[in-house]
């Protein structure tokens, strides 16, 4: 049966910023003509490379600001809770943050690069997401284990992330953005790889845990990723 996770600390600090930018920006874009959305997304369009420096840390921040974006915004806000929540619950506010830094700085590195070829814009925290649960699900695959579909469907991790690649191309399909397609690939990479790093024992203790065959028990998280804001009308 499906249920809420509980509003963890690190979920609730990066909801209430994830809010606070997105109403400040409403009021600075919309009625005040600021347009800070550009100086926040990843934007390589037009050259602008000193906004590079700190748009590799900002494209959370930046929304799309049009009515429609409203929806996105709340399902990305709800889906952010469903996944990094119970994530958190499992393994702590020290290594959610961890993780979440590794899928910021996983997608923005590889979408950078890909826009210094192809320009475009990297947005939104639907693709901070992916690093927490391809993390989740790599830690299930790497233990054999199942993971549950929202409580409804059991399901092998590794569709479960196959099941979010395929979201992802068909979000590049209809938007274009080889850049979002790029953050998007970047930040699962990263989720992989940070699960990588955790499950490798320090150097002392691999005669001991090679002598007692024990294995990591890991979280059983019920969670899926949410969708993506359509790119905003500067983009185009």
């Amino acid at each position: 049966m499906f249920r809420f996770p509980p509003l963890t600390p690190v979920v609730r600090i990066f909801l209430v910023i994830f809010l606070t930018a997105y109403v400040g920006l409403l009021i600075t874009d919309n009625w005040l003509g600021l347009d800070l959305v550009r100086l926040l997304a990843l934007s390589t369009s037009g050259g602008a490379w000193v906004g590079n420096v700190w748009q590799v840390l900002t494209y959370p921040l930046a929304q799309d600001l049009r009515p429609q974006g409203v929806m996105s915004f709340i399902v990305s806000a709800l889906f952010f809770w469903l996944v990094v929540g119970p994530y958190e619950q499992s393994f702590g506010g020290k290594r959610t943050l961890q993780v979440l830094g590794f899928s910021l700085l996983g997608g923005s590195l590889p979408a950078l690069g890909v826009g210094l070829f192809v320009p475009g814009v990297l947005f939104g925290f639907g693709t901070l997401i992916l690093g927490p649960f391809v993390a989740w699900a790599w830690a299930m695959h790497t233990m054999k284990q199942t993971a549950n579909f929202f409580g409804v469907m059991t399901m092998k991790p590794t569709t479960m992330i196959l099941a979010v690649l395929a979201v992802s191309l068909l979000h590049f399909l209809a938007s274009g953005s080889f850049m979002s397609l790029a953050g998007d690939l970047g930040a699962a990479g990263a989720g992989v790889l940070f699960t990588e790093l955790l499950s490798r024992p320090p150097k002392g203790k691999k005669r001991e845990r090679k002598a007692s065959g024990g294995r990591r028990r890991g979280p059983a998280l019920e969670v899926i990723p949410g969708g993506k804001d359509d790119p905003p009308k500067w983009l185009n």
